[in-house]
């Protein structure tokens, strides 16, 4: 009778059990499919260029009813610059500016890793980010353009934006590559990235800051900066103002003839005028990888929960039919992204370009040059000045350092140390920027001050080796009045004789201390368009900033 009960007993107790479990695992199930936590909002921010396809991925997502961690998910997308969200990130996601850029997000799909990369040692980043629809980047241009850029490569763009004749097509000039660099102008950048690495000699290797920052990479950015007609490439346009501008106006006259796209923004447009052109060698590419950023684990398990869901068949062909690539190996031979330092650094050099300038120094040789200041001689303080320059200035300038004093090329007061011209022309044979500096830091002060005469040869050969498009000038650097029997009244008559309209050129006079003749060196910049500054001792670092300004 015990045995009996007892087996009775442990047969009541396991049914007993099993039945607690169901209903507890039922309570369970009912009480995540009731989000006993409540909702929870994922706020996704995706670039302009894919961000339609994913709230369209969102919204089916949405309708799954998904549940983590007992909370009914929504997501939400945003469409919102890379650079944007990359600027706030660095100021610390905890600082995140909801009233400019709405709620925080979970979620981040930037049109490039190298935005990623930008962040990422900042803890800002959960997990590593992959890429989740890819597109190269090419030049929308008309057809009579791209059949001329079938063998270009992306750093022969430099030169068939400077160089008419280097283009080959006749009327159409010069290549006028448009580069907006607006919300949503990710293209832009990545391009021009591109351009750089190529100028550099090995694209698929990250750029630096300090490359970026070099005289060799300054030049060529500034050239793409500044179309043949002497009008900015640049533009705070988007990148479909731009499209939109460029379709409208296919033709030879149009300011523009080519604009920086991703292959899916140019097809999203449907555009039947302009066609796509990958230049040749290694290709840039917007990789938009999805980053789950760091935050509550519901707010990351959701953000990985989503892009789990968006990678799925479904959501790659949605994907694939907005004309992105999906489910591809990444192109070794890419072009390396650029990190988000490098990229300002390449826009504040696309915004702020180093103008192509044709220079000719016109430099004091007289006695009172001589005076010391500082730990040198005035001469030698701005000999110094002026090679910082010389070192500085891009390979497009064109430069050229006179001297002048009394009798001092035979009964001339003046001499042509190095005559003007290109800075990658060497002089006879010895490189253009070390025939300025040796040349310059050989001379030593003689006697009188012939300012005036000499700043009118120097004018006449410049008005004569003018070149369109640059900034052409003569520099003057003096410490004196002009000691020459020649009137300011007949310098003013003789340069208003020599000026040309049509090939205008500056003079600019740097006055080193105190000088008598201020009023006048005044009239004669006002006459000539140009300026008169005066710094208050040679060994200043203030004559340094302005040469700086003057030549560079």
């Amino acid at each position: 009778m015990i045995v009996v009960i007892a087996i009775a007993v442990l047969v009541a107790a396991v049914f007993g059990w099993f039945q607690l479990r169901d209903r507890i695992f039922d309570q369970g199930v009912e009480a995540a499919d009731t989000c006993v936590e409540g909702s929870a909002v994922l706020t996704v921010a995706a670039d302009p260029d894919i961000s339609g396809p994913v709230e369209q991925l969102a919204a089916r997502f949405n309708d799954t009813a998904p549940v983590v961690r007992d909370h009914c998910v929504t997501v939400q997308v945003r469409a919102t610059a890379s650079d944007a969200v990359r600027m706030a990130l660095n100021a610390g996601i905890d600082n995140w500016d909801v009233g400019a850029l709405g709620a925080r997000p979970g979620l981040w799909i930037p049109q490039s890793s190298g935005d990623v990369e930008a962040v990422t040692d900042l803890g800002a980043v959960d997990g590593t980010p992959r890429p989740l629809a890819t597109s190269p980047v090419v030049l929308a241009v008309p057809s009579a353009v791209a059949d001329a850029l079938t063998s270009a490569t992306w750093a022969d763009l430099v030169r068939l934006q400077r160089d008419p004749q280097a283009f080959g097509l006749g009327e159409w000039g010069a290549l006028r590559l448009a580069l907006p660099t607006g919300s949503d102008a990710g293209a832009t950048t990545l391009a021009v990235a591109a351009i750089a690495a190529g100028v550099r000699g090995d694209p698929t290797t990250a750029l630096t800051v300090e490359q970026v920052s070099s005289r060799e990479l300054i030049s060529a950015v500034s050239e793409l900066a500044v179309t043949d007609t002497a009008a900015s490439a640049t533009s705070a346009s988007t990148t479909y103002d731009a499209l939109a501008a460029l379709e409208n106006a296919p033709g030879p006259d149009a300011p523009v003839h080519a604009v920086p796209v991703t292959e899916q923004q140019l097809a999203s447009t449907d555009s039947s005028t302009l066609t796509a052109v990958e230049p040749q060698g290694p290709t840039p590419v917007a990789d938009h990888p999805a980053a789950v950023l760091s935050g509550d684990e519901t707010s990351t398990r959701a953000a990985a929960a989503f892009v789990d869901f968006v990678r799925q068949p479904n959501g790659a062909q949605l994907l694939a039919d907005a004309g992105f690539g999906v489910g591809e190996t990444p192109d070794a031979e890419a072009v390396a992204a650029p990190s988000g330092p490098v990229a300002d650094a390449l826009l504040a050099v696309l915004r702020n370009p180093v103008l192509p300038r044709r220079a000719t120094v016109l430099l004091d040789l007289s006695e009172s040059m001589g005076t010391t200041e500082g730990s040198a001689t005035r001469l030698q303080n701005t000999v110094r000045a002026l090679d910082e320059q010389f070192q500085r200035v891009p390979d497009s300038t064109e430069l050229g350092l006179w001297s002048f004093s009394e009798d001092l090329d035979d009964s001339l007061p003046f001499r042509v140390d190095v005559p003007t011209g290109p800075m990658t022309v060497p002089v006879g044979t010895t490189p253009r920027r070390a025939a300025l500096t040796t040349t310059a830091a050989a001379l030593t002060p003689a006697t009188g001050s012939f300012t005036y005469a000499s700043l009118l040869v120097a004018y006449l050969d410049a008005v004569a080796g003018y070149v369109p498009g640059r900034i052409n000038s003569v520099v003057l650097i003096t410490d004196g009045p002009d000691d020459s029997s020649l009137s300011t009244e007949e310098l003013l008559t003789d340069l208003t004789a020599a000026a040309d309209p049509a090939r205008p050129v500056a003079v600019n006079v740097v006055m080193i201390g105190d000088n008598p003749d201020v009023s006048s060196f005044n009239d004669i910049t006002a006459r000539t368009g140009g300026t008169a500054e005066t710094v208050s001792t040679s060994d200043s670092p203030d004559l340094i900033d302005l040469l700086g300004k003057l030549l560079y």
